[in-house]
C-alpha cells in the first residue's frame, strides 16, 4: 500500500510543471497598480503593456496564464520555478515592464509619472490552489467587463442629480 496516498492524487489532479530539476504546481494571483493610481491603461497602452509583460514572462521563465489590465491596475495569474521567490518574480515583471513602457511612451512618463516610477511599490499576491484556479482565471478574464459595468452604473447615478 502506498504510504503517501495524496502524492498520487496530486499528480493526477494537477497540471504539474516539470523542469530539469523541479516538478511543481504553484500559481500566484498578483494585483499591482501604477503610481498615484492613474487610470492610464486605455488602448493602445493596455495592449502594449500586455505584450511587454507576456514577453518578460517568457524571457524569465515566468508563465503568465492569465493577464488583464483595467485602466488603473494589473491582474496576472502566473507560475514560476521554485528557486524564484514571489517578490523576485514581481520585481522582474514590474521593473522591465516599466522600463519598456516608458521607452515606448515617454509622453506618458512626463505627463503622469514625473517621479520616474510607473508602479506603486505595493502589491497583492495570493497563492492559487487547484480548486479556485478556474475561478481566479475567470475573474481576471472578465475584469474589463466588470470595470465597464461599474462605469455604466456611475453614469446612471449621475443622470439624476440629487438636490
Amino acid at each position: 500500500m502506498d504510504s503517501y496516498p495524496l502524492v498520487g492524487y496530486a499528480i493526477h489532479c494537477m497540471d504539474l510543471t516539470r523542469s530539469e530539476h523541479h516538478v511543481y504546481y504553484a500559481k500566484y494571483h498578483y494585483v499591482w497598480t501604477p503610481k498615484y493610481r492613474h487610470p492610464v491603461f486605455q488602448e493602445p497602452y493596455r495592449t502594449t503593456l500586455k505584450e511587454i509583460i507576456m514577453k518578460t514572462g517568457y524571457d524569465y521563465d515566468i508563465t503568465v496564464h492569465e493577464l488583464e489590465i483595467p485602466s488603473d491596475h494589473v491582474h496576472a495569474l502566473v507560475s514560476f520555478p521554485p528557486p524564484m521567490s514571489i517578490s523576485h518574480c514581481l520585481r522582474i515583471l514590474k521593473s522591465i515592464s516599466a522600463r519598456e513602457f516608458f521607452k515606448r511612451y515617454p509622453d506618458i512618463k512626463q505627463k503622469y509619472f514625473w517621479g520616474g516610477k510607473l508602479w506603486s511599490p505595493s502589491y497583492y499576491v495570493e497563492t492559487i490552489g487547484d480548486r479556485n484556479e478556474r475561478a481566479i482565471a475567470s475573474y481576471i478574464k472578465h475584469q474589463l467587463q466588470a470595470e465597464e459595468r461599474h462605469l455604466q452604473q456611475l453614469k446612471q447615478l449621475k443622470l439624476f442629480p440629487q438636490s
